[in-house]
């Protein structure tokens, strides 16, 4: 009959154990996942992307006429840009535009125009280029890389 109570009694300990495992992954699992949270609320763009207005003729390009804004831009060396947002800023109206066409690869050009109704908006009083980037299999817009113009000259 002893050898079953020393059999039983072997159990708990390893139960217990078991147990205590279970307990310190769930609280693993947890604290992990709080910090990936607070990771991702205080994210800002972690690489320098090196975007820039291209200098043509000693200027940079970047003007606007016939209901146009044309700009150029020129990307830095670090990595690939997947796509811009342009905010523009008139007088009376703001608008958007997501340009997820314009891909820059790395030290890459891009040419944009845009359609923004003076009549309608008002004189521009300010255009902010915010680049799309993806790090890591997400997308990130980096909104402390972006371009910002408040005199915009005519074409």
């Amino acid at each position: 009959m002893e050898p079953q109570k020393i059999n039983r009694k072997a159990v708990t300990p390893i139960m217990i154990t078991l147990l205590l495992i279970s307990f310190a992954v769930a609280v693993g699992v947890v604290v992990m996942s709080f910090g990936r949270a607070q990771i991702e609320e205080e994210a800002q763009c972690p690489i320098e992307i090196g975007l820039k207005f291209a200098v043509i003729n000693g200027k940079e390009h970047y003007c606007y006429g016939n209901n146009q804004l044309s700009f150029t831009l020129e990307n830095g060396v670090n990595i690939k840009v997947e796509g811009l947002i342009v905010n523009v800023i008139g007088a009376q109206k703001a608008e958007t535009f997501e340009l997820n066409d314009a891909k820059l690869a790395k030290a890459g050009t891009y040419v944009g125009n845009l359609r923004f109704d003076s009549a309608v908006g008002g004189e521009i009083r300010q255009v902010k280029i915010t680049p799309k980037v993806v790090l890591y299999d997400v997308e990130q817009i980096c909104t402390e890389k972006s371009l910002i113009v408040e005199t915009v000259s005519g074409c």
